[in-house]
């Protein structure tokens, strides 16, 4: 086969590659991207983190295809998280909160700073899934002061935090991942991490 040949061989399956390609895109992965897209609008639960307030509270949107996007930004809190108050240790709320848990006001006003930034850090400007706090997700019920479990691409935010030892497992209301949140208080206060430092 001459070289002539060989190049219009290649042209040719080369451009049915393409027509192959643009088919499969329109007529298959179009249609199902479509769909979990409806999907997603229809349960509602896409949200943006448009500000982390401290370890425990967070500003949140919910996506929309639309732009501007007119849904209200609304506070929020992280469900089954006890995070320390910022301030420093000569502040009365600091004090209160660390005393009241067995913590020094010292290492509190010490890690309070890195539970906000490594919070903000974590989810700030990201498309987070909500849950309830019974597991359940979807926003029908969500408003502002709603407690949350929180999502970033498949890692949990609420947990993170509690296996760093940035923030205590809050155990004053029942929630759906308290035996995980349990475990990893544990794990986080038997490697002596963050608030649980001796």
């Amino acid at each position: 086969m001459n070289s002539r040949k060989k190049n219009q061989l290649f042209v040719t399956l080369f451009l049915l590659g393409m027509f192959v390609f643009t088919g499969i895109m329109t007529f298959v992965v179009g249609p199902i991207l479509m769909e979990k897209r409806d999907q997603v609008a229809q349960d509602k639960i896409l949200f943006k983190c448009q500000s982390v307030l401290d370890g425990n509270h967070i500003e949140v949107q919910m996506r929309a295809w639309e732009r501007p996007n007119e849904n209200p930004v609304f506070e929020v809190k992280l469900a089954g998280l006890d995070a320390p108050p910022l301030g420093d240790a000569e502040d009365p709320v600091v004090i209160a909160w660390a005393e009241s848990r067995g913590i020094s006001p010292e290492l509190v006003a010490k890690l309070n700073e890195s539970a906000f930034k490594n919070l903000q850090a974590f989810i700030r400007k990201q498309n987070l899934f909500l849950y309830r706090e019974d597991g359940s997700r979807g926003s029908e019920n969500l408003e502002p002061g709603s407690y949350v479990h929180v999502f970033v691409a498949g890692s949990h935010a609420n947990l993170k935090q509690i296996r760093s030892g940035l923030a205590l497992h809050d155990t004053s209301r029942p929630h759906a991942f308290s035996d995980k949140y349990a475990e990893a208080q544990a794990e986080a206060k038997s490697k002596q991490k963050g608030l649980w430092a001796k």
